[in-house]
């Protein structure tokens, strides 16, 4: 509770129905013993809105007219509007992240997942936990959630260390079915349908008018190495392949975090990123000078 209050964080349960998920924390302690480039990606919260004054047509599957999903990877909502008063559906949150060496998902190092979109509007369908209640899950954790379908819990796909929709991206609302083996085969119901939260792995869409989507999980890399083995194919969120390549670090990179600090569902609002030198260390040079080659950094991570 010290943590999450000391960033602006919330743990208190919000009964609030058809509610977007709430994103992750998390931080770790790194000695960096080389000039190490870095690069930081900080993820956009999901978005609820609608684009067109139309429900359950063809075009309200098509990208341009889909509620984009947050910064980093987070899982487009299909377009919803009924009238003024029932519209909208919620987009997935992006992640936050720190990559080394090169700006790809292969070369990331530390990960805080984004929370998963909701269905049409809660001020239509006030029932917590009720008929329609469509909440999206929280992002962040080692597992992150899953999502609410008429207010009960569907923990069935859920994104971990090595699973979930895509190696950094959420998935995107669907008319018809997931292209994802293990996601959602049969869709149900009007468009309005929400977009997953983005992570190490990014979350499964829901593709339920009642329901919502699934958040990304928060990873960091340790002693223990926990990923993928071989090849790790990226889809983007409406599943078109970006690329294939192993994962970029293992142990003798020297790249790990200690002190691991991993929360889910605290986070509201776009990411953020806080990085602390905590002390250096200067090494001598060739010629004689000194200049700071060991730096430790905390990295802390809401997203």
């Amino acid at each position: 509770q010290e943590i999450v209050t000391a960033f602006g964080g919330n743990t208190e349960c919000k009964k609030k129905n058809s509610r977007g998920g709430s994103g992750g924390y998390i931080s770790g302690t790194i000695i960096l013993s080389k000039r190490t480039t870095t690069f930081f990606t900080i993820g956009g919260r999901g978005i609820y809105t609608y684009k067109i004054t139309e429900e359950q047509t063809e075009r309200c599957y098509i990208q341009e007219n889909m509620v984009a999903g947050g910064y980093g990877g987070g899982g487009y909502a299909a377009n919803w509007y009924r009238n003024e008063v029932d519209n909208g559906s919620g987009s997935g949150g992006g992640q936050t992240c720190v990559k080394f060496e090169k700006n790809d998902l292969w070369h990331r190092v530390i990960v805080s997942g984004g929370g998963g979109g909701s269905d049409n509007s809660a001020s239509v369908n006030t029932e917590f936990r009720g008929p329609d209640d469509g909440s999206g899950g929280s992002g962040g954790g080692i597992i992150s959630q899953g999502y609410w379908v008429d207010g009960k819990y569907n923990g069935e796909r859920l994104a971990n260390s090595s699973f979930g929709f895509s190696f950094g991206y959420g998935e995107s609302a669907r008319q018809y079915s997931s292209l994802h083996e293990h996601g959602v085969k049969s869709a149900d119901g009007t468009s309005d349908r929400p977009g997953a939260g983005a992570g190490w792995f990014g979350g499964f869409a829901g593709l339920n008018r009642n329901g919502g989507s699934g958040g990304g999980s928060s990873w960091a890399l340790t002693k223990a190495l926990d990923y993928p083995s071989g090849n790790i194919t990226v889809y983007d969120s409406f599943y078109k392949n970006i690329g294939s390549q192993p994962y970029a670090f293992n142990s003798s990179d020297g790249y790990f975090f200690n002190d691991i600090r991993n929360y889910a569902g605290i986070w509201e609002g776009n990411g953020q990123l806080i990085l602390t030198i905590l002390d250096t260390l200067k090494c001598p040079t060739f010629y004689s000078s000194y200049i700071p080659s060991s730096i430790l950094f905390t990295f802390i991570i809401l997203d």
